[in-house]
């Protein structure tokens, strides 16, 4: 697996951020979290005993339009799921997501009507990475991986947006911490028994899990899955915030 790269707390004025580039698309996406805050003061934005999500997805050189809004319901709804919204001081307050397309490369881009499912992953994690960073607390953590099946049947594991564009069917899948299937999202035509191939491919890219190639052999990328690279990437972060505790010790 060719590892992601990321980045926690690169805005010194937000509550919590992060940066997250996804090697195989090409998109990178930097996360902003605000909360708890003051909602306005209209009735129907509050709730009465929890805190309310929101989620902004911004393009970096467009308006966002109907391809932003159909990405922040499923990130809301997905959100809506980890974050412990009933914390002491979270009634009737905001929590506010924004996330911003930045491309790292010519490819990492969204051109309009194009589909959201090859960034939807990036999205996701530069989502955890910054409430992590702002210490939203979070029932459990999760991770995404997008799977691509060709004409021929064949299961691409991080497949490039040109391999998105030719495959006969895309899959969005994410996993809690706990290893319960939290999101899947799919395009395109596929049978029960595809189906099944990109389930446990997706389970292996972001859990530990040894499944087999398609050679028949078992995957050598259950030691480097995404699960161990979000945990890693926060120990870093907090082993630099902490190093002068050491250095005084």
């Amino acid at each position: 697996m060719i590892e992601p790269t990321a980045t926690i707390s690169p805005l010194g004025r937000s509550d919590g951020s992060a940066i997250y580039t996804c090697p195989s698309t090409g998109f990178q996406i930097l996360g902003s979290v605000n909360g708890p805050i003051e909602l306005p003061a209209r009735r129907d934005a509050q709730k009465p005993e929890e805190a309310t999500i929101e989620v902004l997805v911004k393009p970096a050189t467009a308006q966002s339009a109907i391809g932003e809004r159909y990405v922040e319901n499923i990130l809301k709804s997905l959100l809506g799921k980890v974050i412990l919204g009933r914390e002491k001081g979270f009634a009737r307050r905001g929590i506010v997501v924004t996330l911003l397309i930045q491309g790292s490369s010519s490819d990492g881009k969204i051109n309009r009507g194009d589909s959201y499912l090859p960034a939807l992953p990036a999205l996701l994690h530069a989502a955890l990475l910054a409430l992590l960073s702002a210490a939203i607390p979070l029932s459990m953590t999760y991770t995404s991986a997008i799977v691509a099946v060709s004409s021929s049947n064949q299961i691409i594991r991080e497949p490039s947006l040109d391999d998105c564009a030719k495959a006969k069917s895309l899959h969005v899948l994410a996993f809690s911490s706990k290893g319960h299937l939290l999101l899947t999202e799919s395009q395109g035509s596929f049978d029960f028994d595809t189906w099944d191939r990109v389930y446990e491919q997706a389970l292996s890219i972001c859990r530990d899990s040894k499944v087999t190639s398609q050679d028949g052999d078992i995957s050598m990328d259950a030691k480097h899955n995404l699960e161990n690279f979000v945990r890693e990437t926060v120990e870093h972060k907090l082993a630099l915030d902490y190093a002068w505790s050491d250095t005084a010790a």
